[in-house]
């Protein structure tokens, strides 16, 4: 089960999207989670940032989904960021060799501090 929700916060005096989800991504959330990430990117937001500190696991189908997503918004000039991965879900990005693709933000505001700063020309989170 996943639970989604949309938030906006200040980033260099613009409202930046944030897609907020509490749960597991595996194959039976992933339709829900890719379903919230196209009505978001459909607006065109220069950055969208992706919350993954309640997310406990990501299967490779949500990793997969988040790269296309990423991919997605540079299409269009923009970005998602990916924030707050707790341990177990950077593992899945480090055994997948996509920690460096997605290299998420160790918070939210980390990552508005980035786009606050001109952009995020690469994430990272220690």
């Amino acid at each position: 089960m996943i639970s989604i929700s949309h938030d906006r916060m200040a980033a260099r005096g613009d409202q930046v999207p944030v897609l907020r989800l509490r749960g597991d991504i595996d194959l039976a959330t992933r339709p829900a989670v890719d379903a919230a990430l196209t009505v978001r990117l459909a607006r065109r937001p220069r950055l969208l940032v992706v919350d993954l500190t309640h997310v406990g696991f990501v299967g490779a189908c949500g990793l997969t989904m988040l790269v296309q997503a990423r991919q997605r918004a540079r299409g269009a000039g923009g970005e998602v960021a990916v924030a707050g991965c707790g341990v177990a879900v950077l593992r899945a990005m480090e055994v997948t060799c996509l920690l460096g693709e997605i290299s998420p933000y160790a918070t939210v505001a980390d990552a508005l501090v980035a786009e606050a700063r001109g952009g995020i020309p690469q994430q990272r989170q220690p």
